[in-house]
């Protein structure tokens, strides 16, 4: 059951807080929890909040807590990738050994790079080698 004192006790508490805007506005893991605390705290002592809701708002704190959790570390995967992607072009003329396609080492200088279906893929020899699959890579005459 909500109480308008706790919304109210929550939304004083929060006006002194310095207004946010754009992804920040969006309720957090705390402000998750202080509602939930705020809740428990105004909650009737005649008819309280039985434990299978208590249980299920828990679960929904832990649910929200790894759904950050995964973003934040999907948004750091996307940079690497990123990062890589833009750090191929490096690799034309170099001599590189890397694993084709079918697991067969390749050597030779990378004469071109290709971006298709999200990947990066060196052209070593006329072969295309995913860019995770270097294992060497030396400057030309050294191989």
């Amino acid at each position: 059951m909500t109480n308008i004192a706790a919304t109210t006790a929550y939304q004083a508490r929060s006006q002194g807080q310095q207004k946010k805007t754009g992804a920040a506005r969006e309720l957090g893991k705390d402000a998750f929890l202080q509602l939930m605390v705020t809740q428990m705290r105004y909650q009737d002592p005649l008819s309280p909040q039985d434990n299978s809701a208590f249980l299920a708002q828990l679960a929904q704190f832990s649910a929200l807590e790894q759904m950050q959790n995964l973003n934040s570390t999907v948004e750091k995967l996307l940079a690497l990738q990123g990062a890589a992607r833009n750090l191929a072009p490096a690799y034309l003329g170099l001599v590189v050994t890397a694993l084709d396609q079918n697991g067969q080492q390749v050597e030779g200088e990378v004469t071109a790079v290709e971006f298709a279906g999200g990947q990066t893929r060196l052209v070593i020899n006329g072969k295309n080698c995913a860019l995770e699959d270097v294992l060497k890579v030396t400057t030309g005459g050294e191989a």
